[in-house]
């Protein structure tokens, strides 16, 4: 059964209970952002819209669901810029070890973790490895396309204009999906306000032999809070104005056609069945 909504907060009961019934190896993406600061143009939901966007894509080419636990994730490093909320680590983490659990208890097994916030990243790895084991189900955190000419493109970019935070490359990801919420004027006057040491600047050439490394010790040498970096609140050398939103559509449905591919081949593995073969 074809399920016509697929956020599990606005179906009914029974309509989740069809759709239970009739999958046979059903899947639940889990839908996890942020409620933070993003420069003066950006909703303050930016990273939690996104999430759910994605995962209300992927879920209708899929006939899976949709789990939006919370709205806000763990976000300290913008706690100096107001309209920001932050969740501990020990509280985020539980949200989602005790969503999962919830929905095990009925009958899922496999879960996807959506991630639109990069200070999320360790705690939701660390929520899929306990909850794998606590509630015996299978959690995937998708990663790609990482070699297409557009990935490396963003990589490219992302090291060498620190394009980390509300710069083009998300300003344009926000306006392919919610443009309403996006106040362009509020930058009309913008200049970059990242400021590093001359050292870490060296460190962003994409062209160096010794990427990888410098690319890592970058990481390990920035400042704790994103007020030490940028006083907009942007933390980007792109200016928001020159978003490529053909670019931005293309990028997303590389993303989402990526997770499709993966739900597609995972449901051809009998982890299910495995379960229920298993010795007592």
């Amino acid at each position: 059964m074809d399920v016509r909504k697929h956020l599990l907060h606005e179906m009914t009961r029974g309509a989740f209970e069809e759709w239970l019934k009739s999958e046979k190896r059903p899947v639940a993406l889990i839908a996890v952002g942020a409620v933070e600061q993003h420069g003066p143009h950006l909703p303050l939901g930016t990273d939690t819209i996104w999430a759910v966007s994605i995962c209300e894509e992927i879920a209708k080419k899929t006939n899976s669901i949709v789990v939006q636990p919370c709205w806000p994730g763990f976000s300290p490093h913008h706690m100096a810029f107001k309209g920001t909320i932050t969740f501990s680590a020990e509280t985020l983490l539980n949200i989602l070890v005790e969503t999962i659990d919830s929905l095990a208890k009925h009958g899922i097994k496999r879960f996807i973790i959506i991630n639109g916030h990069g200070g999320n990243t360790e705690i939701v790895a660390l929520a899929a490895r306990l909850a794998k084991r606590k509630s015996r189900v299978y959690v995937a955190i998708p990663r790609g396309p990482s070699k297409t000419e557009l990935a490396k493109k963003y990589a490219d970019r992302a090291l060498k204009y620190l394009e980390v935070h509300s710069g083009a490359r998300e300003t344009g990801s926000i306006l392919i999906i919610r443009p309403d919420l996006v106040e362009m004027d509020r930058v009309k006057d913008w200049k970059p306000t990242t400021k590093l040491e001359p050292e870490l600047m060296k460190l962003m050439n994409p062209e160096r032999e010794d990427r990888e490394i410098a690319q890592q010790v970058l990481w390990a040498s920035l400042p704790h809070d994103t007020d030490e970096i940028t006083s907009s609140g942007i933390y980007a050398l792109t200016h928001p104005k020159d978003a490529d939103l053909d670019e931005a559509k293309k990028r997303r449905e590389e993303f989402v056609n990526f997770v499709v591919e993966f739900i597609k081949l995972w449901k051809t593995i009998p982890l299910e069945e495995r379960q229920e073969k298993k010795p007592q």
